[in-house]
């Protein structure tokens, strides 16, 4: 079994020992003889890399050589015209001027930098890039992001990144490009490579070849779309037996609004992203949350609303029994429960029940009010409802059946006399009113398939409507003050009497059974009680199979009806042209992630990361959080007593960077040991996505009533992105996003805090912004500021609501829409933490300490490059339509803003590009004078190609 590498000094040495050289390479033979070299081999071989060496550099000049050659083009008139378009019907002509000179970059710009023809410094350039390994390619990066015709005083978006937005496009499956989604192609090509040199046919002989026999056997599985084709519908049939029951017709006044032609409103597309943004945010924070201003009201106090809802022990069995089945596979239903820190409590680690609503097939109860998305719904639910009853074993000829679950050992015994083939309808069967409880079965078994199946998606879709009218709206349900209602569980289980709250929670077997369950929106468990009390088993049956159906499409194969109709759902959800081909490699690689993502970390931590890197970025964190808690006594507006409660929270914030110990991601037995209950079959895809659920729902119920284990995270290791959990105190920092342009070992000390730096101090200000503020040092939500610090800190939040608020993008109609700086509030303090990283890089400095320079770049000082390298972090390609949606949902404001609004704030950035008093208040005034400036800011410019939709999410 292989052991974690110690820290060497070599700038590369790969974190986690495993030996992948190529025993037929010329390096590998160099280092590894197997007979002792003569003296002539050795003068030959350090020749051979000296001359390889020379050609690298060489290269890399010529590169750099051509961008700028194509820029000085580009001034000339050679190249200067761009034509942007905006839609289909409206263009716009830009002129793009660009030179090779620093001419009219920083006002007071430092010296030239050397010249071509000078022999002699260009042979100290050549051997600075020796010297410095990387730093050439990095260099040469940074020359081709900038547009060095822009003032970085009125425009250092464009300055920073005009380049790179001239040279990348979206692409055509996604509706945004930005600096994230470069670091996460190339990480994924990374894995790729490991996955691919995997043997599968191998016996594994250790913890190691086990474990990446599993990312092989999963990856391979989700690729063969031939077997999965084949397979069709068969493994998902099993699952759909156990929930069928009994159904009838339905009118609904929606049918027959669907077109082809139809797109979704903006107006939703922005409630649904909400509604997600929301649900991230109520677990790593960022989102500014409402105080509440008087006390929750205790909807469960009064017990007669209930009383009268009493149904009969046999239906309050089968619904327990099919949302326990349900919830144990990840398919959420009527009600879901989550297990969660207990924020409001005494200890915030010890993980306690928390019961939310339910959600259903579409983003947001907003879209169910849509007659066209209905419409559509509804013929997506019967189409998949008819390709299941299709293949259902169900038969009148056996009046009862057995259905073996062989994942959980049930054996559940249904009741079936009289259901028609094939699918089960009313026993009746005739019409006839049974007293009221099913009046409106079919009048006919002989009804045609497809027709039953439409009727039964209608009244399911109804059903569907009346769960998410009954709902709180986002804002309310994640908002943690209105959120936490614990209640005793006895209370809960009178407050829901169609389920048997003991019965459930003794299917998952927790170590220890709750007192109390928050319940996040008490109203709701009237709601859905009245609701399930008024509906028919029939309909109850064909919403739990819709909503597995949903859950469980994208794991079967693309012929089969369900995988059809859930892709034509999503088309249209999320602007996709019809019949566009999904990026399998990315949808398998996702897949893998769910499946086995820790086991895919260990081998992404072996190729991309290092020991010297997790220490580094380890310590430029700490750096950080020391500069932060050394202002804190200095800020005008905190007290005395605040500011010392600040930095006592401060003192408690625990950083961690690269990957969790919980599994030890640096050792293969542990992984192997994590996932020893999770069967991998090569051929069985489906298989493997089902018990991989199975096996993480249990892990998780296993956690109930226990402190949580801090050596866990909530992301991957591979995962391009950063957190802060307010109530965990942690900042956390895959090795995923210490890649570049955020971080590469070999860089200068500005480069990493301007990037890297930025990061760490955005995810360590959350911990003190209007949402984290709520927390204090042991991840409680309590109020822990005095009342003065709290009066003055939002009026300086609001101070910078409002300066945000002035901004604005520009929607493909040329209309103006304007940042909600209220909601954006949250995260644009949290961006002003770029202050603290450069502090903590210029404490970093000694006194001897000369500045690392790269080749090409010597004429920018290392603060502007610490500034540089900041906007690069903000590099972003966005559709018009995808710009509008995410400035009405997002609480991050656009990638421009992001960049020049923190900028705005921080005198340091003016010193280092000697701005002229009253640049600052013009670069609050877009697209005024300068094309590239309009460019850059409206959300048109970041196109330059006609629409195809898509979507991606800005992460941090």
């Amino acid at each position: 079994m292989a052991e974690p590498r110690p820290s060497t000094d070599e700038e590369s040495a790969p974190l986690l020992d495993r030996d992948r050289r190529d025993p037929d390479s010329l390096f590998s033979a160099l280092m590894h003889p197997t007979r002792p070299l003569s003296n002539l081999e050795k003068v030959l071989a350090a020749g051979s890399i000296i001359l390889l060496l020379l050609m690298s550099t060489f290269i890399g000049l010529f590169a750099g050589a051509e961008v700028q050659l194509k820029k000085e083009r580009a001034s000339k008139g050679h190249d200067g015209t761009v034509t942007t378009t905006w839609t289909e019907t409206a263009t716009a002509t830009s002129t793009k001027v660009t030179t090779t000179t620093v001419g009219s970059v920083p006002t007071g710009k430092p010296e030239a930098s050397w010249r071509h023809g000078d022999a002699g410094e260009l042979w100290a350039v050549i051997m600075s890039y020796i010297k410095a390994g990387d730093l050439g390619r990095r260099a040469a990066d940074i020359l081709d992001s900038l547009n060095t015709t822009a003032d970085p005083c009125h425009d250092f978006y464009e300055f920073a990144v005009g380049g790179w937005v001239d040279s990348n496009e979206i692409p055509a499956d996604r509706g945004i490009y930005s600096s994230f989604n470069v670091v996460a192609d190339r990480n994924k090509k990374i894995l790729l490579k490991v996955i691919n040199s995997i043997d599968g046919t191998k016996t594994p002989n250790s913890a190691e070849e086990s474990n990446q026999r599993k990312i092989k056997a999963v990856y391979e599985s989700c690729m063969d779309l031939s077997q999965l084709n084949e397979v069709g519908i068969k493994p998902f049939v099993p699952l759909a037996d156990f929930l069928i029951d009994t159904f009838g017709p339905v009118e609904t006044e929606w049918r027959g609004s669907w077109d082809e032609a139809y797109e979704v409103p903006q107006e939703l597309v922005a409630r649904s992203d909400r509604l997600e943004e929301l649900r991230v945010a109520a677990k790593t924070g960022g989102w500014v949350w409402e105080r509440p201003t008087m006390e929750r009201t205790e909807f469960l106090d009064n017990d007669d609303d209930v009383e009268s809802l009493k149904p009969d022990t046999e239906r309050r069995d089968r619904i327990t029994k099919t949302l326990a089945w349900l919830h144990s596979r990840g398919v959420e239903g009527l009600v879901n429960f989550e297990i969660e820190g207990d924020a409001g409590g005494e200890d915030s680690q010890v993980q306690s029940l928390w019961l939310y609503q339910s959600f259903g097939g579409l983003p947001s109860k907003e879209y169910y009010e849509e007659a066209p998305i209905l419409d559509l719904y509804q013929s997506v639910v019967a189409g998949m409802l008819t390709d299941i009853a299709s293949n259902t074993h169900a038969s009148s000829k056996h009046p009862k059946r057995d259905v073996f679950d062989e994942f959980l050992q049930e054996l559940v015994e249904v009741e079936a006399e009289g259901w028609p083939w094939p699918w089960p309808g009313d026993d009746k069967g005739d019409g006839e009113d049974d007293g009221g409880k099913h009046p409106d079965v079919p009048g006919s078994k002989d009804e045609p398939l497809d027709k039953r199946m439409e009727k039964l998606a209608g009244k399911v879709v109804r059903f569907e409507r009346e769960l998410m009218r009954a709902g709180a709206d986002p804002e309310y349900l994640f908002n943690p003050h209105f959120a936490y209602n614990p209640y005793p569980v006895q209370k809960v289980y009178k407050a829901l009497p169609f389920l048997d709250i003991p019965a459930y929670l003794s299917t998952f077997a927790p170590r220890t059974y709750p007192e109390n369950i928050t319940v996040t929106h008490p109203p709701y468990l009237k709601a859905v009680s009245q609701i399930v009390e008024d509906t028919p088993d029939y309909v109850l049956s064909g919403y739990f199979v819709t909503r597995l159906a949903m859950t469980y499409a994208g794991a079967l194969g693309q012929k089969t009806g369900v995988w059809k109709e859930a892709r034509r759902l999503k088309e249209v959800l999320q602007g996709i042209k019809k019949g566009t081909e999904e990026n399998r490699q990315d949808t398998c690689l996702n897949w893998l992630d769910g499946i086995v993502g820790y086991i895919v970390g260990r081998e992404f931590v072996h190729e991309a990361f290092s020991a010297e890197a997790k220490k580094e970025g380890e310590d430029i964190i700490n750096s950080i959080v020391k500069a932060f808690h050394d202002k804190l006594p200095h800020i005008s507006w905190m007290d005395a007593e605040s500011a010392k409660a600040a930095q006592k929270k401060a003192e408690a914030i625990i950083p961690k960077v690269g990957y969790p110990l919980t599994p030890d991601t640096t050792n293969p037995g542990a992984l192997q040991f994590w996932y020893r209950m999770l069967e991998i079959k090569g051929d069985d895809f489906f298989g493997n996505v089902l018990r991989s659920t199975l096996v993480e729902e249990a892990r998780t119920w296993q956690t109930l009533g226990r402190k949580r284990d801090r050596q866990t995270w909530v992301m991957y290791p591979q995962t391009v992105n950063a957190y802060y959990s307010p109530p965990d105190g942690e900042i956390v920092f895959p090795a995923g996003i210490l890649q570049p342009p955020f971080y590469d070992f070999s860089w200068p000390a500005h480069l990493k805090y301007g990037s890297f730096g930025a990061v760490a101090a955005h995810e360590l200000t959350h911990a003190f912004d209007n949402s984290g503020s709520q927390y204090d040092e042991k991840g409680r939500l309590r109020d822990w500021w005095t009342n003065e610090t709290v009066a003055a800190f939002e009026e300086k939040a609001q101070c910078i609501a409002k300066q945000y608020s002035k901004y604005y993008i520009v929607g493909p109609d040329g209309k103006k829409e304007h940042i909600n700086g209220n909601l954006t509030n949250g995260e644009d303090i949290a961006d002003s933490g770029l202050a603290q990283a450069f502090t903590a890089w210029k404490s970093s400095l000694s006194n001897n300490d000369a500045p690392l320079r790269l080749p090409g770049l010597e004429h920018y000082t290392p603060e502007q490059l610490f500034f540089i390298s900041f906007g690069r972090t903000w590099e972003t390609l966005i559709r018009p339509q995808t710009a509008v949606v995410r400035i009405r949902t997002d609480p991050h404001s656009p990638g421009y803003w992001r960049a020049v609004g923190t900028l705005r704030n921080l005198p340091a950035f003016h010193q280092a590009f000697d701005c002229p008093v009253g640049s600052r208040d013009r670069a609050d005034q877009p697209g005024t004078d300068e094309p590239a400036q309009g460019r850059a800011v409206s959300a048109l410019v970041m196109i330059r190609r006609r629409d195809d939709s898509g979507s991606d999410r800005f992460p941090l």
